[in-house]
């Protein structure tokens, strides 16, 4: 096999970086078109033999299109205007050819840095040896998951004193949450005051597809509300919006996919959240032999207490909300301990991130927001005790029947069905 023929079952990085390529490609021949990149087609290569056996794919290119013309118009063009002197890193930067067309890239002074696998590098650098880029660039062939890869960044003239533009599109949800957060804060600490980012994050249902070039590989996503707690936590103070609001017309999905935008900020780096916090008094720990039996009790006890939160908010919301916030701090204490249980923050995150916060400290201006905390949160509260009760770490959550039915489940109406979920499964009178 040719180094650089396309299989889906192998070399799944470089295989996505070819079919986005196509993608803009395919837009930029459109008698239209909302981008152009007059080297997509060379870098894509000869398709023909993939899509005839996955015709289905052909037409499934809407989002990666809307996102390139979101970033390069709304972040890129206003960035390059505003800095005299700047960098901007591609990470995960595939066949990304901005280098070469962008015109905004021609605007004062800057350099691009392109990071990606040596194979991803090596292709690109063969297609495109004979053009010449717009602004001084450089590429470095690293694996993110090494914490080297940013000391390689820095000995090829990464300077730390200058803004930087931080752009991880297409990348957060195919790698792991704790390779993430890695990133996320060695590019907070790294940069200048004033520096951006740019990512794209999916929500967990997105996770379940397992089907199509992409979704097939998506590993983790977040919900809409527990982004900016996120990156905050690794350093950035952001926003996000659903792909939907900027999809020019086009298909970019159902509220499946999200564009995050933001700076840096190390006010609320690494600083421990709400649960997640030491414990001080060693007693209060549950020992590891004790671990699963203190779960399930404390799910035996809590669950008739769900059930009864539930009722009295579907009658009264008032009287719902002050009795769940009183609930949260009576089982504080007993959450923190199964919390504090696991091996490390990053697992806990793997089963629910609304566990890494203060659900008191939640700003709510409506019905619906505040339904959706409390069914969030209390989802979160019965995940925790059964994966304590189980044994599972976060990561082994996501294959479960109650993950996966937790998807569905977004109203407090439909919350009984995971409770009586749980229930069975621990195998729990009802009495």
């Amino acid at each position: 096999m040719d180094e650089h023929e396309i299989d889906d079952k192998k070399n799944t990085v470089p295989f996505t970086a070819r079919i986005i390529a196509y993608y803009r490609a395919m837009e930029t021949k459109c008698e239209n078109p909302l981008i152009v990149d007059p080297y997509a087609e060379r870098l894509t290569g000869d398709m023909t033999a993939y899509f005839e056996e996955h015709k289905r794919t052909r037409g499934t290119g809407d989002y990666a299109v809307v996102r390139t013309y979101y970033i390069d118009n709304h972040l890129l063009a206003p960035w390059c205007n505003k800095h005299e002197k700047f960098q901007i890193v591609l990470l995960g930067a595939g066949l990304d050819a901005r280098a070469y067309h962008l015109e905004s890239l021609q605007r004062n002074e800057h350099t691009l840095f392109e990071i990606d696998f040596d194979i991803v590098n090596s292709y690109k650098a063969s297609i495109l040896q004979d053009d010449q880029p717009l602004c001084d660039l450089v590429r470095i062939s690293a694996d993110l998951s090494n914490p080297a890869w940013i000391s390689q960044l820095e000995k090829e003239g990464f300077a730390h004193d200058i803004p930087t533009f931080w752009l991880l599109e297409g990348l957060v949800y195919y790698i792991d949450q704790e390779m993430v957060i890695s990133v996320l804060k060695a590019a907070a600490k790294s940069c200048g005051e004033g520096s951006q980012i740019f990512a794209d994050v999916c929500v967990p249902g997105l996770t379940l597809a397992q089907f199509g070039p992409f979704m097939m590989h998506f590993r983790w996503g977040l919900n809409k509300e527990d982004v900016p707690q996120f990156f905050a936590h690794s350093g950035w103070n952001v926003t996000c919006a659903f792909a939907d609001d900027y999809d020019q017309g086009c298909d970019v999905g159902q509220r499946g996919l999200m564009f995050v935008t933001g700076l840096r900020d190390l006010s609320r780096l690494g600083v421990p959240l709400s649960l997640a916090e030491s414990v001080d008094d060693e007693s209060m720990k549950i020992p590891e032999s004790e671990i699963q039996s203190f779960s399930k009790e404390f799910i035996k006890k809590t669950i008739p207490e769900i059930e009864g939160i539930l009722d009295i908010y579907q009658n009264n919301s008032d009287v719902g909300m002050t009795t769940y916030l009183e609930f949260i701090k009576k089982e504080k204490p007993s959450l923190k301990r199964i919390v504090k249980s696991f091996n490390n923050i990053y697992s806990i995150g793997q089963i629910s991130s609304r566990l890494l916060r203060d659900p008191s400290t939640v700003v709510l201006h409506t019905r619906e927001e505040e339904e959706a905390h409390i069914v969030g949160y209390l989802k979160a509260i019965l995940y925790l005790g059964y994966c304590g009760a189980k044994g599972l770490a976060g990561e082994q959550f996501s294959i479960t029947s109650l993950y996966k039915l937790g998807v569905k489940t977004q109203t407090i109406n439909k919350m009984q069905s995971l409770v009586d979920l749980v229930r069975e499964d621990l195998q729990m009178a009802t009495s």
